[in-house]
């Protein structure tokens, strides 16, 4: 499950989520560059290598471990009724960061290697198979051409700005194999662009099956269905004052393009296949945002229209397409808005959505069609340095194109309250954004008849009104990229 965190200033969230240069300016007691190495054997005549002057190896990490009662017996489970609800109760999830930093003459080279660890804890199921995954796998380099360009290439998490409350990145979210660049132009101006490339291990883009040799024993494996989908994208932000401003004003302007190939799949053991056509999407969207030089205090809405591949977001794939198996149909429009203020002793979190999707299936009333929507408030009051309370209140609401399963009259449709009392011990100090967190998460979350009746009849949560979730949790982040 994809992470969400903050650094504790503004200025560091506004510049990693553009996709800041390696490591900024260099201190005053580094080191002077590297000078050239004479030619070695191997190096053609005229041609000098270059002496690397190494920075050393870091370390970051973000994570969050919670353990949770139901209160009637059974452990606290996630009781979202949305596609992005809020984060009180999700399972534990960490990741490690290894970073390599060498500077190479005027040139600073990063290697980024990030590992990821899901909720299976062994001092919890006793299974000894936890599983890992590679997050991020890139070489960053600033300075080739130009101080004002990085260059990259590899496997990428590459985000923006998120919504913290809700675990959401709803602009700028792409997992790639490839590589992009980030220009920055007279202070106030930055693009940047990724291009790569995923393989998603399904049958609408991968299947391999077995075949009888032309010589010899035994089936083989073949590569029937082999469409990677290209992913591009491109973002440009203003800044209306100079970057070096302790508050400021700042617009972005997002695009993504995703194609994929034809191909032939095979559909049953009697070896039938069918043509998937060429397929393809877009998206465009904007954000404005702001922020104060008090503290973590700013503002950010967004708005994103997406249609065809890109309304299913880079790890998903259309699920119904109906006769045309195309994606083309399918859209998403969504508007969404976050924000942070802090005085003193308090604080308070804000984060909304509201989300219209429609699949490819050209179906006039099910589940492929609806609009969905949370809203969520946390107010936080600490004491002292240490310690603090925060209170949080969410609602959400999902609406389908389709009949009420068990009524037979009108939309399916479903909303909860939640209420949560979590307090917590912040060795950090102040701030919304500040971790390590050491806390109590009690929640409560109360469904209406229309919600109970979304879920199947033997599922707990058709027939509990009120959903109960007592625990222990912690969560922290540090050194670790935000991208």
């Amino acid at each position: 499950m994809p992470r969400a965190r903050k650094p504790s200033s503004l200025a560091t969230i506004l510049s990693l989520s553009l996709g800041a240069p390696l490591a900024g300016a260099q201190p005053a007691s580094a080191p002077p560059p590297a000078p050239s190495a004479p030619s070695t054997p191997g190096t053609p005549a005229g041609a000098a290598a270059t002496e690397a002057t190494p920075r050393g190896f870091s370390f970051g990490s973000y994570g969050r471990v919670t353990v949770a009662s139901d209160l009637r017996g059974r452990s606290g489970q996630q009781a979202n009724l949305v596609a992005h609800g809020p984060r009180l109760d999700l399972p534990p999830y960490a990741e490690l960061q290894f970073n390599y930093d060498a500077v190479f003459g005027r040139i600073r080279a990063r290697t980024v290697i990030t590992l990821a660890v899901n909720e299976n804890l062994f001092h919890f199921n006793g299974r000894f198979d936890g599983t890992f995954a590679v997050r991020n796998l890139y070489l960053e380099a600033q300075g080739v051409f130009s101080p004002q360009l990085s260059l990259w290439v590899g496997s990428r998490m590459y985000r923006g700005d998120d919504i913290y409350l809700l675990n959401w990145w709803p602009l700028d979210n792409l997992n790639t194999v490839g590589g992009g660049a980030r220009y920055e132009l007279g202070g106030r101006l930055i693009l940047q662009a990724q291009l790569g490339m995923n393989r998603l291990d399904d049958p609408y883009q991968l299947q391999s099956i077995r075949i009888a040799p032309r010589e010899g024993f035994g089936p083989q494996n073949a590569l029937l269905l082999d469409r990677p989908r290209l992913l591009a994208s491109a973002k440009a932000t203003y800044f209306f004052q100079p970057l070096t401003s302790r508050g400021g004003l700042k617009l972005s302007l997002y695009g993504e393009l995703h194609s994929m190939a034809a191909g032939v799949r095979q559909t049953n053991d009697a070896g039938a296949r069918e043509l998937l056509p060429a397929d393809g999407g877009t998206v465009l969207g904007a954000q404005l945002g702001g922020w104060t030089g008090e503290r973590s205090t700013f503002f950010n809405v967004w708005v994103r229209y997406a249609r065809g591949l890109g309304a299913y977001g880079d790890l998903r794939v259309p699920v119904s397409q109906g006769t045309a198996r195309s994606a083309s149909r399918a859209e998403e429009f969504l508007v969404a808005a976050a924000g942070n203020w802090e005085r003193g002793a308090f604080g308070v979190l804000f984060g909304a959505y509201a989300r219209y999707f429609r699949d490819a299936d050209p179906s006039v009333f099910s589940r492929g069609a609806l609009w969905e929507g949370a809203v969520a408030l946390r107010p936080t009051v600490w004491f002292g340095q240490h310690a603090g309370l925060s209170l949080e209140g969410s609602y959400q609401r999902i609406v389908y194109n389709a009949l009420d399963p068990v009524t037979g009259e009108g939309a399916a449709q479903g909303s909860l309250f939640r209420v949560g009392v979590v307090p917590f011990v912040t060795p950090a100090g102040r701030g919304n954004f500040t971790r390590p967190h050491l806390q109590v998460i009690y929640t409560a979350t109360v469904r209406d008849a229309g919600a109970r009746r979304l879920y199947a009849p033997d599922d707990p949560f058709g027939f509990n009104s009120v959903e109960h979730f007592l625990g222990l949790g912690t969560e922290w982040w540090f050194n670790s990229s935000y991208l």
